[in-house]
C-alpha cells in the first residue's frame, strides 16, 4: 500500500505591528535583512533606525488601531483549510513578526511543503527574503519544499482584481495603481518593477475588454524612506498631475491590507490629494480574504503539487 504524503502550504507575508514593542520588532529585524540592506553595517544601523524611527511610525499604526495583516491572513487560512478539507493543510508565517516559519515546528512532519508568498510580484526584498527565511528553516530537513515565486499573470486573481476596480469605476476618473517602491541600488537588479509594468498592462487590457475605460491609467510608487533615490514617479507627484479629476487608486503590489493601504493610502495619500482639490479619492479593496482569492489560492495550491 502506497504511503499518502503529508502536504502543508505556508502562506508568507511580510508582518505588521499590532502594538509598539511588535513594530519595534518588525523595523529590527527589517533593517538586519541582507536583502534590504546589504552592507554588513546593518548591524550598527538597525539599532539606530529603530530607535530614530519607531515613535512617529507608531503614530500612523495607531491611527488605523494597528495592523490587520494578521486577522485579514488568519481568516484567509480558516477558509483554505475548510475548502481544501484537509488533503493540504495551511498555515502562515510573517516574515519579521510572530509567527515565524521557525517556530512552526508542526511542518517538520509534512514530506511536502509548499511557499506560497502572497505578493503577486517576485522582489528580491519581499518574495527572496521569505524564502531565505524558509531556507534556513528546512535546511536539515527531508522535506521536498516547492515555491511560488509570483501570480500576478494568473487569469483567476486578475478577474479577482478587476472585480474590485469596478466596483469604484466612475466616469472621467483616472485609475492609480499604486505600488511600494524600491531603491533604485535594488530595483535595478531585481524583476520586481518588469513584473508590475507587465501586470498592469494584463488588468488595463482586462478592463477595456469589459468597457471600464478610465480617463487614464497611471503607475505611482509608495512608501519610500531614507535620502536614496526610490523608484518613480511617487504617487503625491502623480496626484498633483491629475488634481482635481477623480481618482481611484488599486494598491497592486498588496494582497492583504496592512498600514500600506490603511494608514498610507487611505489616510495620508488622501490627505495629499484633497489638499490638491480632489475632491474624489478612492481605494479599492484588495483581496485579503474573499471568496474569489481563497478559490483562487486553492486551485493555485491543487496545480503546484
Amino acid at each position: 500500500m502506497v504511503k499518502k504524503l503529508k502536504k502543508a502550504v505556508v502562506l508568507l507575508n511580510m508582518g505588521g505591528a499590532r502594538n509598539k514593542d511588535e513594530l519595534r520588532q518588525f523595523l529590527k529585524n527589517m533593517f538586519l535583512d541582507r536583502r534590504i540592506i546589504a552592507s554588513a553595517w546593518r548591524f550598527l544601523l538597525s539599532p539606530l533606525i529603530v530607535s530614530l524611527r519607531l515613535n512617529e511610525a507608531w503614530k500612523n499604526y495607531a491611527l488605523i488601531g494597528g495592523s490587520k495583516i494578521y486577522e485579514h491572513t488568519q481568516k484567509l487560512v480558516d477558509k483554505l483549510n475548510v475548502l481544501l478539507e484537509g488533503e493540504y493543510d495551511v498555515f502562515f508565517a510573517m516574515r519579521y513578526t510572530r509567527p515565524k516559519i521557525a517556530e512552526l515546528l508542526a511542518l517538520r512532519g509534512y514530506d511536502e511543503v509548499l511557499l506560497f508568498p502572497l505578493y503577486p510580484h517576485c522582489s528580491s526584498t519581499t518574495t527572496l527574503s521569505s524564502f531565505d527565511d524558509a531556507d534556513r528553516f528546512f535546511k536539515n530537513e527531508h522535506t521536498k519544499v516547492l515555491k511560488i515565486e509570483h501570480f500576478f499573470e494568473d487569469k483567476h486573481f486578475n478577474e479577482s482584481i478587476v472585480k474590485s476596480i469596478k466596483k469604484h469605476h466612475k466616469e472621467g476618473a483616472h485609475l492609480i495603481f499604486s505600488a511600494h517602491s524600491l531603491p533604485l541600488s535594488i530595483a535595478k537588479n531585481d524583476t520586481y518593477k518588469s513584473h508590475i509594468k507587465a501586470h498592469i498592462a494584463i488588468l488595463s487590457e482586462m478592463l477595456a475588454l469589459e468597457g471600464f475605460n478610465f480617463k487614464g491609467i497611471h503607475l505611482a510608487f509608495q512608501s519610500k524612506l531614507g535620502p536614496v533615490k526610490w523608484l518613480e514617479p511617487n504617487l503625491g507627484e502623480v496626484l498633483r498631475r491629475i488634481s482635481p479629476k477623480p481618482v481611484v487608486i488599486y494598491p497592486i503590489s498588496f494582497t492583504v491590507d496592512n498600514s500600506e493601504t490603511d494608514y498610507e493610502l487611505s489616510i495620508y495619500y488622501k490627505n495629499i490629494a484633497k489638499d490638491f482639490g480632489i475632491t474624489s479619492y478612492e481605494v479599492c479593496e484588495v483581496q485579503n480574504s474573499n471568496d474569489n482569492f481563497v478559490k483562487f489560492i486553492s486551485e493555485k495550491i491543487k496545480r503546484s503539487f
